[in-house]
């Protein structure tokens, strides 16, 4: 059931995203932007609603999985684009945000899903959600500021150029761009640091020491080295293109940790089983299998 009505908020997600693309390609149909708005709106509903059936059927384990984390990842970051709509009037963000909405979706939508191998009393730790939670929201605002670096970018071109025509008048002002890129990363930087410190102390309650070492430890580690990084070089006056390269550099560090590094059996503990380390035996694999 879960299944069918991440289906329906994905084919809803198509919709949206038609209606932002023409409001994109044709400015004046504003009606276009609001339709996509709306059906933005009701498909977050739907897809926290089948996230809530979901946590019925396999008892909140499946957000533990490399899949759950996808499933909660784009509704974190369909709901952080709609709270950026109603401080920042820009809709023409929704024609790349929702895109990458279904890039992230759509793939999980085929096959069935499925609980992660996870201890109970170890999922019900209070610092495991607030890892998952705080994990996934961090990377959908990266996300976020991925879109908006990106639109920065394409709208530098044209004013360098000195081509002021269609694609410069649907994009933001630069300021506006390069002003809401660096306010999403240090927000981001600020959730995933809280999801890095609480992912640490459940390394340490559940491996011991061997948290430390395990590559995917250290990958998150570089990745908020490079987000830190970033929001003190934004006080020294970073700021325009090197900062919007830096923020798409960064996301596609956050992308490529969340799947090369757990599809490969045995190359990192973090693969949704929260097992323990047994010493003299190979770290458990997708699904808890050595």
């Amino acid at each position: 059931m879960s299944l069918d009505l991440l289906r329906i908020a994905a084919a809803l997600y198509v919709v949206a995203t038609g209606g932002y693309i023409l409001y994109f390609a044709r400015p004046r149909h504003v009606l276009a932007a609001r339709f996509g708005a709306w059906v933005l709106s009701f498909a977050f509903v739907v897809h926290l609603a089948s996230i809530g059936l979901a946590c019925k059927e396999f008892g909140g384990l499946e957000w533990f999985t490399l899949r759950g984390g996808f499933v909660l990842m784009a509704w974190l970051l369909v709901g952080a684009y709609l709270l950026v709509l109603r401080f920042y009037h820009l809709p023409s963000v929704g024609a790349f945000i929702t895109p990458l909405v279904l890039v992230v979706l759509v793939p999980q939508i085929f096959g069935d899903g499925g609980a992660g191998a996870v201890a109970r009393d170890t999922a019900r730790n209070p610092a495991l959600t607030l890892h998952v939670i705080s994990a996934a929201l961090g990377v959908a605002l990266f996300g976020i500021a991925f879109g908006v670096a990106l639109m920065y970018l394409l709208q530098e071109r044209e004013v360098k150029g000195k081509n002021f025509g269609a694609l410069f008048s649907r994009l933001p002002p630069l300021r506006s761009l390069d002003n809401l890129t660096q306010r999403l990363v240090r927000l981001g930087f600020v959730v995933f640091t809280v999801a890095l410190v609480a992912g640490q102390f459940m390394a340490h309650k559940v491996w011991k020491g061997a948290g430390w070492l395990d590559p995917q430890q250290v990958y998150s580690v570089t990745v908020w080295l490079l987000y830190g990084a970033m929001v003190q070089l934004r006080h020294a006056g970073w700021h325009g293109r090197r900062y919007a390269i830096l923020t798409m550099i960064g996301f596609a560090l956050v992308m490529t940790s969340m799947i090369t590094l757990r599809v490969v059996p045995g190359f990192t503990l973090h693969a949704g089983t929260y097992a323990p380390a047994v010493t003299g035996a190979p770290p458990a694999g997708p699904g808890g299998t050595p």
